[in-house]
């Protein structure tokens, strides 16, 4: 029964002392983070130069010792306490990151750990590969999702007249330089230094161009109404040659 009752006792004194330590741990509220240097990090999978850095007031500290699992992997007697580590010199896992800060009153505290995964350079390497396989498909599906929107607004197949004249979408018009038609930007053009890669949707050609002004345009609408461009002309020189060629051909002697 004494016996029962000074273990107790011990108990009650050593519950009693440690009161002290866990409230001036919650007041000073000292903490670490984990800051990525150089490397991979996503969500809590990390892989490359790290560091761990004290948060809280410095002045009463008189070291922090940095831990990985409770094993110590570096101590700092100066501000600002800031160690860094690179997860290859630690097994591949999971891990507790936490600080033990000495105060000049001689007091220790522990800080909250801070877990990370420590991974492979292979699954990296996957990691990176998917996420940027991923990006890939996202852009790629809204450029055709954008496309289609622009052309069932516009209605603007080759060969066919706009429904609404001097409409050229969301992205505005240009003038085709080969052909001199005007036609409507697309969402697939390549923007260049020198100006936008585009298709026109009369000739067909791939052009530079540049965003025209409504007047630009009305003028190049009402130009391509009243005379032929330079391709259709072309076209007719061309059946023109053919037939007085056929028609030559009846004079030649046999």
């Amino acid at each position: 029964m004494w016996k029962k009752l000074f273990l107790s006792l011990v108990l009650l004194i050593w519950i009693t002392l440690s009161l002290p330590y866990y409230v001036l741990a919650q007041d000073l509220g000292y903490q670490i983070t984990l800051r990525r240097d150089f490397g991979y990090s996503m969500g809590g999978d990390i892989r490359g130069t790290f560091s761990l850095r004290l948060i809280g007031e410095e002045n009463p500290v008189e070291q922090v010792t940095f831990l990985i699992d409770d094993e110590v992997i570096g101590t700092l007697t100066e501000a600002p306490y800031r160690l860094q580590f690179h997860t290859d010199d630690y097994a591949i896992g999971r891990h507790n990151l936490s600080a033990e800060v000495h105060l000049q009153d001689g007091t220790t505290l522990r800080t909250e750990p801070v877990q990370a995964n420590f991974i492979s350079a292979d699954r990296e390497g996957n990691f990176v590969t998917t996420t940027l396989i991923s990006i890939f498909g996202v852009i790629v599906f809204s450029f055709i999702i954008l496309a289609i929107i622009q052309t069932a607004l516009l209605k603007s197949k080759r060969g066919q007249k706009r429904s609404q004249k001097g409409y050229y979408g969301l992205l505005g018009g240009t003038i085709c330089p080969k052909c001199g038609k005007p036609f409507s930007r697309h969402i697939w053009g390549i923007n260049l230094v020198v100006g936008r890669l585009d298709r026109c949707e009369h000739c067909g050609k791939w052009v530079m161009t540049a965003k025209a002004t409504p007047e630009a345009l009305q003028d190049a609408e009402d130009l391509t109404q009243k005379s032929p461009t330079k391709l259709e002309t072309a076209n007719i020189s061309t059946e023109k040659t053919l037939e007085q060629r056929l028609e030559d051909s009846k004079y030649i002697d046999q």
